[in-house]
């Protein structure tokens, strides 16, 4: 049987658990913290439209970066991700913007990069 007081902390938990929940970034069971950029970044293009990415934070420090899918053209793309990548993983968040774009494929590096940039800014507004 349900008590006044246990309809009271039920709800109150309801309200906490509604509170902690974010639709942008999620606490990892090892402590990192991931952030998807689908939303943040819709206005945010490059040649051929958004490229949305999850970027994966521990200890102020870029874990992943994980591209999600996108209209970019592939074979450009593909160096993208090969040049830009590795660069993002290990680098310390205040060092995302100093990635180089690639050339060639500027609209899309520069979109990707911006990405990350925006993920690391998210990461420490709600971390």
């Amino acid at each position: 049987m349900m008590t006044m007081k246990n309809i009271m902390i039920a709800a109150a938990m309801l309200i906490l658990l509604a509170s902690c929940s974010d639709k942008h970034m999620s606490k990892n069971s090892d402590g990192s913290f991931t952030v998807n950029t689908t939303e943040l970044c819709r206005e945010i293009t490059g040649y051929n439209g958004p490229v949305p990415v999850l970027v994966t934070i521990k200890d102020d420090v870029i874990q992943d970066v994980e591209i999600l899918k996108n209209d970019e053209t592939p074979s450009y793309f593909e160096d993208v991700k090969q040049r830009m990548l590795p660069k993002f993983r290990g680098l310390a968040i205040d060092k995302a913007a100093t990635v180089d774009a690639v050339s060639g494929a500027t609209f899309s590096s520069k979109a990707l990069r911006k990405n990350v940039e925006t993920a690391v800014s998210y990461y420490l507004e709600n971390k």
